[in-house]
């Protein structure tokens, strides 16, 4: 029996979705604030920025939608394909928890190095509250297709690499 095939094109209704959804929270958030700045040069800060939000989403989008796709994915794995249903049924401790902490560990460290990387060459910089909400958007729009994207292929191919 053949693998199923995994195609990113398949996440993007989610990521739109996520995108949109997590752009109105952060444009309620910075409601009222004329500018935010895309990062701050320093470790520990009061004040809320782009990179900042796009770090948080990692964790709290990255577990939970991780963990959210490996199951509706193995539903729709035993509904397509009723012969994998005695021999393809991993377990949430052994496989699935792994999984969405391995995927957010990766993504949390992408984020934060390119957030450092920004900041280096680029300086603080702030940006209207518009822009910074359609930033966070996008932001969790990239973190919902690679969570969906890597967590399918982790269940399949039981990928070791975070670069593949």
């Amino acid at each position: 029996m053949s693998k199923p095939d995994i195609r990113l094109q398949d996440s993007l209704v989610a990521g739109l979705i996520n995108g949109v959804i997590n752009g109105l929270i952060a444009h309620w958030h910075f409601k009222g604030v004329d500018s935010v700045p895309l990062s701050v040069n320093a470790i520990a800060h009061e004040q809320t920025s782009v990179w900042g939000e796009a770090v948080s989403l990692t964790f709290g989008l990255g577990i939970i939608l991780s963990l959210i796709t490996a199951k509706l994915f193995i539903n729709h794995l035993h509904k397509a394909r009723p012969a994998l249903q005695s021999s393809f049924n991993p377990s949430f401790l052994r496989t699935m928890l792994p999984i969405a902490i391995t995927q957010c560990a990766a993504l949390f460290g992408w984020f934060v190095a390119l957030a450092v990387i920004w900041t280096k060459y680029m300086g603080e910089m702030a940006v209207p509250s518009f822009w910074a909400a359609i930033l966070v958007g996008g932001f969790a729009f990239v973190i919902t297709l690679f969570i969906e994207y890597r967590t399918k292929q982790n269940l399949i191919f039981k990928k070791v690499s975070l670069l593949d």
